[in-house]
């Protein structure tokens, strides 16, 4: 009896070992594309998980339809494709509208940070 419960303490200890316990999670192709849609998401100041904007994407029948690379890495069995299927399920692409919105000085504010920190380099076309 006692050796039952000091083999069930080994088995207990080897498995906490792993990261975030038995690391089953990050070996998942759709836990990792989802985490890392959810984390763009939070760093770009949006909702974690926007369900209109998924299913409005998602239900759209055109080439730029997220579950595509999804379905192609599970028929094909390629755990990279399913996670970049995942990760475009979950973060929603910049519109054009976003894009025509930003005034003329952010996108001065904008060079300028960038030129901040490389050198200046002339093309001449």
């Amino acid at each position: 009896m006692v050796r039952r419960h000091i083999n069930k303490v080994k088995r207990t200890y080897t498995r906490a070992r792993g990261i975030l316990g038995n690391s089953n999670i990050l070996q998942n192709p759709i836990a990792m594309g989802l985490m890392a849609g959810i984390t763009k998401n939070m760093i770009n100041g949006q909702s974690p998980i926007d369900v209109q904007s998924i299913q409005r994407r998602i239900t759209q029948p055109n080439v730029k339809n997220p579950i595509v690379p999804f379905l192609l890495g599970y028929f094909l069995k390629n755990k990279p494709l399913m996670t970049i299927g995942t990760f475009l399920i979950f973060d929603p692409p910049v519109s054009d509208d976003d894009i025509n919105d930003i005034s003329d000085e952010e996108i001065k504010g904008m060079m300028e940070e960038e030129e901040e920190g490389k050198e200046k380099k002339i093309c001449i076309h």
